[in-house]
């Protein structure tokens, strides 16, 4: 594991994906980041890239090729390699190679940098072009937070704080892929939405152009809190899995599963990023907790 600490915080990831594994406060002694027991979800916060959510048969086409990869594409399963390590940030990078350019025809560098500072943690996602074309993507976080997060807390105890008042609309799902419709989550403009596993009885909320985007997960039961801050990420996704997971995702997002029906073509899919050669694509979401 890699580690990062601060006065507040001890912080650990591993080459493996990139992945963020722990998120210790030393104050409030929890433990913020889900532990990836198999039983429920076997994975802490996996990095998405270079598709969010699930391709149409796992199918995608680039020119008229057809090229396949799994829900959230593979930069989560590849090991990356740490080129900087300081004591407050740890950088890892990820090149495109011969087995990745069979499954996406692109060349790339994707770095992922996170950076402490008192009781957040930063997670940055860089995506170099390091092709001679334009290159197409995605790219997005799917970080899972305990919960309850504090002894003598339930799940149903917490609600979302969005910051201000939001229309409250999520895209739904058909299966893995996104139906077309929109509905109201809450009939009116709300700031504050209750956490009940009935929420996600049709899996994930995927809310588009909030407002402050901004998401905090509190309880009046408890002090403690978990803040995820997305200022420039046009979608988040919030999930958990089947009732009774101790859990819960907040997902900000560049990019969406397809939409029900047929595989289309990378540069149409919706929420797609394009980079020319030698451009990069920065972006940054940040965890704070207490």
């Amino acid at each position: 594991m890699i580690k990062l600490e601060n006065e507040l915080l001890l912080v650990e990831m591993k080459e493996a994906g990139a992945e963020l594994t722990r998120i210790f406060h030393k104050d409030t002694k929890l433990e913020y980041l889900w532990n990836a027991d198999s039983t429920f979800w076997g994975r802490h916060s996996p990095v998405l890239f270079p598709t969010v959510g699930r391709l149409v048969e796992d199918t995608y086409f680039v020119d008229g090729n057809p090229y396949h990869l799994g829900q959230h594409g593979f930069a989560r399963d590849r090991d990356f390699k740490v080129v900087e390590h300081t004591e407050n940030a740890v950088r890892f990078e990820l090149d495109a190679d011969e087995d990745s350019l069979t499954i996406y025809p692109y060349k790339f560098k994707l770095s992922i940098i996170y950076t402490i500072e008192k009781d957040s943690v930063a997670v940055s996602y860089e995506v170099e072009n390091t092709d001679n074309k334009r290159i197409y993507f995605s790219i997005g976080a799917h970080p899972a937070f305990n919960l309850p997060l504090a002894d003598g807390t339930t799940f149903e105890d917490y609600y979302l704080d969005f910051g201000t008042e939001e229309n409250l609309e999520t895209l739904c799902l058909e299966g893995p892929y996104r139906s077309g419709k929109i509905e109201k989550v809450v009939n009116e403009p709300a700031r504050y939405l209750p956490v009940s596993y009935d929420l996600f009885k049709n899996d994930a909320l995927i809310f588009e152009a909030l407002k402050q985007k901004e998401i905090t997960i509190k309880s009046d039961k408890t002090p403690h809190f978990v803040k995820v801050s997305f200022p420039e990420f046009p979608f988040v996704g919030v999930w958990t899995a089947k009732a009774g997971t101790p859990f819960l995702c907040i997902e900000p997002w560049y990019g969406i599963a397809d939409g029900a029906g047929k595989s289309v073509e990378l540069r149409d899919k919706a929420g797609i990023e394009h980079l020319e050669p030698e451009a990069v694509f920065a972006s940054e979401y940040k965890i704070t907790i207490g």
